[in-house]
This record gives C-alpha cells, sequence and structure tokens, in this order.
C-alpha cells in the first residue's frame, strides 16, 4: 500500500486538547515541524484511523487541524525565511525535522 507525505498543521486553543493532538500526531509517525506543524508518510487506512481519532478529539469544539498532501517536488521547492529551529522531542528520539 502506498504511502502519501501529509503536512498537518492545527489551531487549539486549549492547553490539554492541543497536547493531546500533538502527542496523537506523534503516535501516528509524524514528525514536528513547527509549533503547531508536523509532516510524515501516512498509508490510507493510517490516514483514515487519523482522521477518526482527529474528529473524535476536536468533537464541536472551535478549533482544526488541517491535512495537506504534499507531493515530492512540491517539497524540493519549499521556501523558508528565518533560520531553522530544532525540535526537541521529549521522548528522546533523534529525529529532527526542519521546514
Amino acid at each position: 500500500m502506498s504511502r502519501v507525505r501529509y503536512v498537518v498543521i492545527y489551531d487549539v486553543t486549549d492547553d490539554n486538547l492541543r497536547k493531546l493532538v500533538s502527542e496523537t500526531l506523534k503516535d501516528y509517525g509524524l514528525q514536528r515541524i513547527q509549533y503547531s506543524g508536523f509532516m510524515g508518510d501516512l498509508r490510507r487506512d493510517k490516514l483514515n484511523s487519523l482522521l477518526v481519532d482527529m474528529k473524535n478529539l476536536i468533537k464541536d469544539l472551535d478549533e482544526n487541524v488541517q491535512f495537506f498532501p504534499m507531493c515530492d517536488s512540491c517539497l524540493k521547492g519549499k521556501k523558508m525565511v528565518g533560520k531553522p529551529k530544532k525540535y526537541e522531542y521529549k521522548e528522546g528520539k533523534d529525529k529532527i525535522m526542519y521546514f
């Protein structure tokens, strides 16, 4: 089954819910690229499962999580202004991504 890379961003004001959203994204193997942004490859079944999990977390609240598919050629054309930041992981993972 093929994988598609997704950039996931979220706007969640509640601290506890925001932590749950970020932990859930990490559980699916996505890597933090901004404070409220993650990126990673997902198979269709994992994407569908993640969407269900996010719907269960967000419910009818005024919060949102957005998923953007990102092809390789699109990613190669990325632009960045400013210095890249390192996003350290409390779990001690050694993967650090810049975007």
